[in-house]
């Protein structure tokens, strides 16, 4: 599955690569949720062909758009009618996970990644959009 043309297309129709706006086009809710799991910071669920995507409360916004952004890769990379996906922290290693943030780390980073080589401190910059350094690292050389 080729990741950087699915995020074009979508990126195409929908004019922005903010993540709440791109959900509200898919017409995805988001809410906030407090998972008893302390690993669980988010989840997708969709049922009955409708997303939803739930966010730990406590995060800060950085984050919860990279979060909202890895949701939404499972959701555009990985539709099914009734499926649900969760993101654990420390988990990266199945290929739809990869996918997910591969999507993730290409919308968030979309300006960016046009001009990579010229950047020079490419980990400010992936920590200050909430990418967590680990998904960063598993993902930059095939990026």
């Amino acid at each position: 599955m080729n990741v950087e043309n699915k995020l074009n297309d979508l990126l195409n129709e929908f004019k922005t690569s903010n993540v709440k706006e791109i959900a509200d086009h898919l017409d995805i809710s988001i809410q906030h949720q407090d998972f008893k799991a302390k690993t669980l910071d988010s989840r997708l669920m969709i049922v009955d062909s409708k997303g939803y995507i739930f966010v730990r409360s406590d995060l800060d916004c950085a984050y919860e758009n990279f979060l909202i952004a890895h949701e939404l890769g499972h959701y555009v990379l990985h539709f099914d009618k009734d499926i649900s996906f969760n993101f654990l922290r420390r988990v990266y290693k199945t290929r739809l996970e990869r996918e997910a943030n591969e999507f993730a780390v290409r919308l968030l980073m979309y300006e960016e990644l046009h001009n990579i080589k010229d950047i020079e401190n490419i980990e400010f910059i992936v920590k200050e959009k909430g990418i967590p350094l680990k998904v960063w690292y598993s993902l930059k050389d095939n990026i």
